[in-house]
């Protein structure tokens, strides 16, 4: 079968490998659709080095079902996604205390690197049966595919509490900032500002009725007028989703005394932190990363139900054939994409 695989810094390869072969256990699944994550983009560009060189992308996915292995309730040809990386089995010590990074009986992560499982950018990927779900009746492949990337979002404003009466500042403009910023008016903040250099992101995101107010990353009043949008207080919530140290530090100092700022954006390189303004300003801050199954299913439900609407971010399609090109354009600062999928020969 045919499969993307990253050949080195910034090159991925289509390459001919073996299918996943049915096992009586896992769940073998025809690829149909898949997002690429920003994440991805990280691996592609550090693809040079062990951890990622010879890794299959791909964790967002929609497919059919070829062989549904020990899932009595799944037939070849039933649509399906999956949970990219069990978050806990729920019965060990560790996730009874909710620690469920610590659980010994994870699974691992698909299309994360060379050592874990490999992903969707290919023609068929097996997964544990345990996080196979069902595509609702009526969502669409690229909804699907879109569930992953909301989760995550979701379980951040869930942790904060993000409720009526919040002031919220999400910095970047991309899928997670999207989402960050969507998720925090669903939950009923009064005032939601984005800070985004790239024009056509942020623009894209007060059209769609994501934030309140956009402010230009660029700026150099930036934080004269954050302040002065919540009559100098500060903002409730920041949620930083860039992964650099310049939003860090600004989220900071654009933050209220005690306001809980998320850190979401990955940076694969050291970013400056100044410590100074969080001592002083009594900073809350909490890295965040994935979320839990139930959470998972949580955001299929309402994305089915329309209650939350993902399409407003699919910015349209490739092959496996041009993602050397596609990757170049999302790593623009200047990309006018958001969410691209890769789309799959239908049979």
């Amino acid at each position: 079968m045919k499969a993307a695989v990253v050949a080195g810094a910034k090159n991925i390869e289509v390459q001919d490998i073996k299918k996943p072969v049915s096992d009586g256990k896992n769940v073998i699944i025809k690829t149909q659709t898949v997002g690429i994550c920003g994440g991805d983009i990280h691996v592609w560009e550090l693809g040079d080095t062990p951890t990622y060189k010879g890794t299959i992308m791909g964790h967002e996915h929609a497919g059919v079902v070829v062989d549904p292995g020990a899932r009595t309730d799944l037939k070849a040809g039933d649509r399906v996604t999956t949970i990219p990386v069990s978050v806990g089995c729920g019965v060990c010590p560790a996730c009874l205390e909710h620690r469920f990074d610590e659980c010994p009986n994870r699974i691992s992560g698909m299309g994360l690197s060379a050592a874990g499982l490999p992903g969707s950018y290919a023609e068929y990927f097996e997964a544990d049966p345990s996080l196979v779900r069902k595509i609702p009746d009526g969502m669409t492949n690229e909804e699907a595919a879109m569930i992953e990337p909301c989760a995550t979002p979701y379980s951040v404003v869930q942790d904060l509490g993000i409720k009526r009466g919040d002031k919220v500042l999400v910095f970047g403009g991309g899928i997670i900032g999207s989402f960050s910023a969507q998720w925090s008016k669903y939950f009923g903040a009064d005032y939601v500002a984005m800070v985004e250099v790239n024009e056509f992101r942020g623009k894209k995101n007060l059209d769609d009725g994501n934030i309140d107010e956009l402010f230009d990353g660029k700026d150099p009043e930036l934080l004269k007028k954050l302040l002065k949008a919540t009559g100098g207080k500060g903002f409730d919530y920041v949620l930083e989703c860039t992964g650099h140290g310049e939003p860090l530090n600004m989220a900071m100092m654009a933050s209220r005394m005690y306001a809980r700022i998320a850190i979401i954006g990955v940076s694969v390189k050291p970013v400056p932190f100044n410590n100074i303004v969080a001592l002083f300003k009594r900073a809350r801050l909490q890295a965040y990363l994935g979320y839990t199954n139930a959470q998972f299913d949580e955001v299929m439900n309402l994305i089915a139900a329309k209650k939350f609407d993902v399409s407003r971010h699919y910015s349209g399609d490739c092959s496996l054939e041009n993602l050397n090109t596609v990757f170049e354009e999302l790593h623009s600062p200047t990309s006018h994409k958001v969410k691209m999928m890769i789309q799959f020969p239908r049979d």
